[in-house]
């Protein structure tokens, strides 16, 4: 993608098209005559972002700019979480450094569990808990109230999901701001719309459960990036470093995003011994069964009945953590290559914690952790790169999944086959990559997560429950929406999908097929280079749709601009089609190939002729922006007599009727 309104290349009739509209009536030396044909103009990136390009924060080869910046954020938080009645207390102590080349009056933070408040703005039922209670906010070391803000330093809840803190002093350029705010809410059982919550009690799943920063983007000229949770669009996080006390009553065991610190104070000696050999084991080890549950000999013992785990963790978009009595807990490792510089690969632990009573398709949770960290680590070319992946089945909570950094939350697929389960644990460890290496804006674009975890995951189907194309299987959601034109754009806000499917088709289905269609365009081998290469520049920052489509472009050596706004920023259909297949002047045959949709696409035609000869002919994309509508392929005399013509015969193409796609029909 370049930034250019105009595009080059496509020859001058092209360009003028481009420059009056998107459609018109292309002259008789472009086919037989005079017909309407949609011309996709050039892509036009937001003022934002090519603001970026012009400070150089982001380049037009899709990297990150040389001035490219992000703010840097650390959190020491406590918390302690009463099961019998849900509530958490806690404290969250921040130090925000401002890396931006501005200086901030105020600055906001999320405080997502206010989606549980009575009176906020929802998209989606949810429980009323009372949401979040700050009992005390202070900045840079005083004290703050809860006034209007043009009063002088203090806070405000604005929207129902957001603070906005007004500090005793502008925060400049290299300034450190240091937050502390205690707070406090009941979990709900299915919170944040099935993402977060408790079953029976006895399971906890804590994620967006403290005051957050918002993001500072680079996008908005170093404005906020500070939407409230509605209960669709999912999120943008800034990553940080996080050091958290969490204490339990005695027998809970917690798993958490980052590395546990006290083992040996929180764990017994025999569940330490368990874990240590997991950590080298590639077969199942069961931490703790229900025999260890029910005699108490998991955790340590303590004099007040309680445990504090301590965990810390670096560079990561967020931190959520489990907490039961009854789970059983099974590990192993899996391996991944190289990712110290040492020559050697590296150990990950795997962990499932599950209920035998409410999930017993989890008996093989373990075993799909590993395959899909140690899957995922080779095909992305990003090794996975912390410590552990955490499963906890959610029943009660969730009936799908849903990903956090180093965790994951799923139903108990009760009633499911074994590749059901195996499916969305592998989508879910894929969202590892995206968003939580490669940090994007979900919320905004939320193609760009689920759609490459979508593609992540087919993938990882095809190589370990091979004999289906389980690509092509889930590409034909997408094909049978499109025919009916039902989509909603890719670039669309994930807020303001209309109601339907159209948002789970825009966000998973849709973009993972073209991204297999965009492997046809460019070729494998360049594809792979592209996409590695975005996920290793952009990891542990914020990319954007249009550093994506630059990426892709430096390797691809072209212009995709048709590409990028007849399938992402519209929703045009493409439709090639057999005509007639009929006899040729001065002898042979004539294939008449014709294009029945807006978007273009280049083609293939696999002919088969009376000698058992497959002829091969592709249609390059050109043939379509210069504004023809059929294609002619000649088939001479001496290679026989037509019998059958296959369009697109790898079926990777968005074709959305592929009936037409043979000759003779049926």
């Amino acid at each position: 993608m370049r930034v250019l309104p105009v595009r080059a290349g496509r020859g001058p009739w092209a360009c003028m098209v481009a420059v009056l509209g998107i459609v018109a009536a292309l002259p008789a030396s472009a086919q037989d005559g005079p017909v309407e044909r949609t011309i996709p103009p050039a892509v036009r990136p937001s003022p934002g972002y090519l603001q970026a390009l012009e400070r150089g924060w982001r380049s037009t080869t899709g990297a990150p700019g040389e001035g490219y910046w992000q703010q840097e954020t650390s959190y020491d938080i406590e918390a302690s979480l009463d099961p019998e009645s849900g509530g958490l207390e806690g404290t969250v102590r921040i130090a925000y450094v401002n890396r931006a080349p501005v200086t901030l009056p105020t600055v906001w933070l999320q405080l997502h569990q206010n989606f549980h408040k009575e009176g906020v703005a929802r998209n989606r039922p949810a429980e009323i808990t009372g949401g979040m209670t700050l009992s005390r906010v202070s900045a840079q070391g005083a004290e703050l109230e809860d006034r209007p803000l043009a009063e002088g330093p203090g806070y405000q809840v604005v929207g129902g999901g957001l603070l906005q803190i007004r500090t005793p002093g502008p925060i400049a350029q290299g300034d450190t701001l240091a937050l502390e705010i205690d707070f406090s809410f009941t979990v709900a059982q299915q919170g944040m719309g099935e993402r977060m919550g408790h079953s029976d009690r006895e399971i906890y799943m804590l994620a967006y459960w403290f005051p957050k920063m918002a993001v500072l983007d680079d996008l908005l000229n170093g404005a906020w990036d500070a939407e409230p949770f509605l209960g669709t669009g999912e999120f943008y996080d800034g990553f940080a470093d996080y050091s958290v006390a969490i204490t339990v009553p005695e027998d809970w065991t917690v798993m958490a995003t980052g590395e546990l610190q006290n083992p040996d104070s929180v764990l017994s000696a025999l569940t330490v011994d368990r874990l240590a050999a997991a950590a080298e084991a590639d077969t199942l080890v069961t931490i703790a069964a229900q025999a260890e549950r029910d005699a108490g000999t998991v955790t340590a013992d303590t004099p007040d009945d309680l445990l504090t785990y301590r965990f810390v963790a670096e560079n990561v978009r967020d931190f959520a953590w489990t907490t039961s009595n009854v789970q059983r807990w099974d590990a192993t490792s899996a391996l991944v290559p190289d990712r110290d510089g040492d020559a050697e690969d590296e150990r990950v632990l795997i962990h499932a914690f599950w209920r035998e009573d409410r999930a017993p398709l989890w008996s093989e949770a373990w075993l799909y952790g590993k395959q899909s960290i140690e899957f995922h680590s080779v095909y992305t070319g990003v090794s996975y790169p912390w410590p552990h992946m955490t499963s906890v089945e959610g029943a009660d909570i969730i009936g799908g999944g849903m990903e956090f950094p180093m965790m994951t939350l799923i139903g108990s697929y009760e009633g499911r086959d074994d590749q059901a389960l195996f499916n969305v644990t592998s989508h879910e460890l894929g969202h590892m990559w995206i968003p939580m290496i490669v940090g994007t804006n979900e919320r905004r674009y939320a193609w760009m997560d689920e759609g490459s975890t979508d593609y992540l995951e087919n993938q990882s189907r095809m190589e370990l429950w091979p004999g289906v194309d389980h690509r092509r299987v889930e590409a034909t959601q997408y094909l049978e929406l499109a025919a009916t034109h039902g989509e909603q754009s890719m670039m669309r806000h994930s807020d303001y999908f209309e109601p339907g499917n159209a948002r789970s088709i825009a966000a998973y289905r849709k973009p993972a097929a073209l991204l297999m269609a965009l492997r046809e365009v460019i070729g494998d081998g360049l594809f792979e280079e592209a996409y590695r290469t975005f996920l290793s520049e952009w990891a542990f920052k914020h990319p954007t749709p249009w550093d994506f489509f630059n990426t892709v472009e430096r390797f691809a050596g072209r212009d995709l601009d048709w590409f990028w706004t007849s399938y992402y920023y519209q929703t045009w259909t493409m439709d090639h089609a057999v005509l007639r297949v009929t006899a040729a002047a001065g002898g042979g045959q004539l294939v008449v190939v014709e294009d029945r949709g807006d978007a273009p696409f280049p083609g293939v035609v696999r002919i088969r002729t009376s000698s058992g000869e497959f002829l091969y002919e592709e249609i390059p994309v050109e043939h379509w922006l210069a504004g023809n509508t059929t294609f002619e392929v000649r088939v001479p005399v001496d290679a026989g007599r037509v019998t059958r013509v296959e369009l697109d015969p790898d079926g990777f193409s968005p074709d959305v009727d592929r009936s037409n796609n043979f000759w003779p029909r049926g």
